[in-house]
């Protein structure tokens, strides 16, 4: 677009403006009476110009003192960028049941094409009819938005996104002709309203506008709220179409599986199944959970059609049936949940593709293990054993000292691990305010051996007695990553600020959505004491306390890889505020992820040199595994310079080979991501290098089928998206309303770079130069008038 200009004038100066141009016409006016009775005796043609001259000069030099400011502003206006994101999830290839009027584009006398909902039911799927509203019509809506904007078409193909087409700066940038078909089928495994829409957008720079065309079933990682949150804060409004109808047909679904990933051979397995029920009422319908073909529960109801309903069941591990002989992993098992309709009404259902799910179970041989050591029974130790204590996958021993008079007889060494390999089979160590010298020269070198070759995890959890500055000295001062400084200054309470490194470790997260966690940390209830330390060299600060009413930051959460293992400092014991009016929700939260993360890393499989495993025991379609692999040379030391590949097999055939990477937390442990897995049974094999052959140690892993959970929900999740919209200061519109309104709405998103100069007149070479220029010709009329 061409650029416009506007010109306009102001006063700068330190005197009223109204005062200086009176002062300026007034001294003109008295110039020119005293010049014409110089001139009263020239009768020349052009004797009045030397009083023109002297009197325009004094206008002009005494107008300076108001400061003038020439201002030249330049409106360069650039078309605004629309992201079209169709989604393309499973649920898209629905067809709907409803009673309106659609409108898919301009037709030929300029009015929207009408279909009535028989026209539409009869063929028309969700995204077909997406379809016929961007790309269909004389004048596709996609034709007619690229005459006023930038505009890009983007597919989400669940955790993925596929561009389609894009069309920029009229036509110069063009990925070719307009589409006249999406070239694709509604078959994502799932729907991805965050980090794929992320993805799909880009930069949110200003000018931007994203349309999001879907059902709204988000049923993947992330936040869609707290996104459009953000695009709130980048000036990028969404605008969420929605389809589907959001009357429910007769239908009743397994949402979700909540149960134990993994459980003793000996204990009783309780879960909850979550099931939307949209049913008539009174239609008789049951749940059951199975195994191998064995019915372990089940339970009847009758429909009540009021949506999501809730049904716990209880089973003995004992009573799964063995597994058949050909499973090489004897500690997998595969539950298989159903619902479904009973009776001569079981034909009711819209559909039974999402009737069952099948829920992956490991039987545990050993659970990992933690020791908590403090000096006094602390709010903060108190409920971390407690998240630990509630926890199946956790064992964890508590231990606070009472202080006797003689460490040997005290509890901390009385309660200690007693020999060397047993305190090497924990996992984790958190330790408290507690002094160095409350243990045994042994137990101190066993502690630094635990972290150092065994490559367990050390969190300290510093107090306000300070006992941790005795860990400095001595041989457990290679476990310390700060030193504490001599000013204890205290503060009315402290906030915690992620540091940038703290901002990408995922066991810091206290949101779904990664770009809302860093905002949220400074929102938690304050910390009322903290230590004031500094780092030392090699040490990585992850979060900051910055004190009440200053800016003054204290390091609060330093890391450190020891030897093989890793340890994370606290600067502060009031976490456990962070429980107010809200319980567990982020305390526990925070916690487990931590001691998933520092802790030695689980390995299912393991021989003398190798050792393979995952972050997880469970997964779905569409999910990733973390693979770890730890690497030890004859002598049992870990190896830092090996290179090690994975190589994951599905029934048999490799589908991936993965170069492993060091991993930065735990030294001789290498990791890498999977691919997005399949449903089925996989291994994976290691070899130590390039060249060396795979290991006959092998990991299984199974990947279950979780159902469809895009037909989970039959139904337009019309909350979602005016949530979506509302939050980002877009608009919610259904279908039918797409074509006539988005082009009008999305106008107002044109970008516009303003160019601003601006020139100070009263002290530019020009404006005294016409000074000098009219006193000069001044100058000269008056020698040819001869009055000089």
């Amino acid at each position: 677009m061409n650029p416009t200009t506007e010109t306009t004038l102001r006063f700068a100066g330190d005197y009223s403006v109204i005062t200086v141009w009176a002062l300026a016409f007034g001294l003109s006016a008295l110039m020119w009476l005293l010049y014409r009775r110089e001139l009263k005796f020239q009768t020349g043609r052009f004797a009045w110009v030397p009083a023109a001259c002297r009197t325009l000069a004094v206008f002009i030099l005494v107008l300076a003192l108001s400061g003038p400011v020439l201002r030249r502003e330049t409106t360069q206006r650039q078309l605004g960028r629309v992201v079209l994101a169709v989604d393309t999830s499973a649920s898209m290839k629905l067809e709907d049941d409803v009673d309106r009027t659609f409108q898919f584009g301009p037709g030929e006398d300029g009015e929207a094409t009408r279909k009535t909902n028989s026209e539409v039911h009869s063929a028309d799927s969700r995204l077909t009819r997406a379809e016929k509203i961007l790309l269909g019509g004389n004048t596709p809506l996609l034709k007619k938005l690229t005459e006023t904007q930038d505009v890009e078409l983007v597919l989400l193909r669940g955790q993925q996104t596929q561009r389609a087409w894009w069309y920029r700066q009229q036509g110069k940038d063009t990925s070719g002709e307009m589409p006249q078909a999406f070239q694709t089928q509604a078959d994502a495994p799932i729907t991805n309203l965050d980090s794929v829409l992320r993805d799909a957008l880009g930069p949110a720079t200003p000018g931007t506008a994203l349309v999001v065309l879907t059902d709204g079933q988000h049923n993947g990682p992330g936040s869609p709220e707290e996104f459009a949150a953000t695009m709130k804060q980048a000036n990028t409004p969404i605008f969420t179409v929605g389809f589907g109808t959001e009357v429910p047909p007769p239908d009743v679904s397994v949402l979700n599986v909540i149960t134990a990933e993994s459980v003793f051979s000996e204990e009783v397995l309780q879960g909850r199944i979550v099931v939307q029920d949209s049913l008539p009422n009174g239609t008789p319908a049951q749940v059951r959970v199975s195994s191998g073909g064995k019915l372990l529960w089940e339970l009847s109801f009758n429909g009540e059609g009021k949506g999501e309903r809730r049904f716990d069941f209880m089973f003995p591990v004992k009573n799964l049936p063995a597994p058949p002989p050909t499973e090489r992993d004897k500690t997998l098992r595969l539950l298989n949940v159903q619902v479904a309709v009973q009776g001569d009404r079981a034909n009711i259902e819209r559909t039974r593709a999402n009737n069952s799910r099948e829920v992956a179970l490991h039987l545990l041989t050993k659970k990992r293990k933690a020791l908590i050591l403090d000096g006094r029974p602390r709010w903060e130790t108190r409920y971390i054993h407690n998240h630990f204590d509630r926890d199946e996958r956790w064992e964890a021993k508590l231990v606070f000292d009472d202080y006797s008079d003689k460490p040997e007889d005290g509890a901390i060494q009385k309660n200690f691990p007693k020999t060397r390999e047993e305190l090497l089979s924990y996992d984790l160590v958190l330790l408290g305010d507690v002094s160095s010298a409350r243990f045994s020269p042994a137990q101190l070198d066993w502690l630094v051996e635990f972290v150092e070759k065994r490559g367990g995890g050390l969190v300290l959890i510093d107090g306000v007695r300070g006992s941790l500055k005795d860990w400095a000295k001595g041989k457990s001062s290679t476990l310390i990553p700060v030193s504490w400084s001599p000013n204890n200054a205290k503060a009315k309470g402290y906030n915690w600020q992620l540091a940038s490194e703290g901002e990408r470790q995922t066991a810091l997260r206290l949101s779904d959505s990664p770009s809302a966690n860093a905002s949220l940390w400074p929102t938690m209830p304050e910390m009322l004491w903290a230590a004031q330390v500094k780092e030392l060299p090699g040490s990585q600060i992850l979060a900051e306390l910055k004190a009440t009413g200053s800016d003054v930051r204290t390091p609060a959460m330093i890391f450190r890889q020891v030897g093989a293992g890793a340890v994370l400092y606290l600067a502060s014991d009031d976490l456990w505020r962070w429980r107010y009016q809200v319980a567990d929700l982020y305390h526990q939260r925070l916690w487990m992820q931590i001691a998933a993360w520092i802790a030695a890393p689980p390995f299912q499989a393991e021989d003398k040199t190798l050792s393979i495993g995952t972050d997880r025991l469970r997964y779905t379609p569409g999910e990733q595994s973390e693979l770890r692999v730890r690497v030890r040379n004859a002598k049992g030391d870990p190896v830092s310079d090996a290179e090690p590949r994975a190589f994951v097999l599905l029934d048999g055939k490799e589908v991936a080979s993965l170069q492993l990477e060091p991993d930065p937390t735990h030294f001789g442990v290498y990791r890498a991501q999977t691919p997005p897995l399949k449903a089925g049974a996989y291994e994976i094999a290691v070899a130590e290098s390039a060249s060396a052959p795979q290991s006959d140690l092998r990991l299984t892993l199974r990947v279950a089928d979780a159902g469809n959970p895009e037909w989970a929900t039959l139904t337009m999740n019309r909350p979602l998206l005016e949530s979506m919209a509302n939050a980002s200061g877009g608009r919610f519109l259904r279908e039918e309303q797409a074509a006539t309104e988005l082009p009008n709405l999305l106008q107002s998103i044109d970008r516009k770079q303003v160019t601003v100069k601006e020139t100070i007149l009263w002290s530019s070479w020009w404006w005294f130069g016409a000074v000098i220029l009219l006193l000069t010709i001044e100058w000269l009329m008056r020698k040819g008038l001869r009055l000089v």
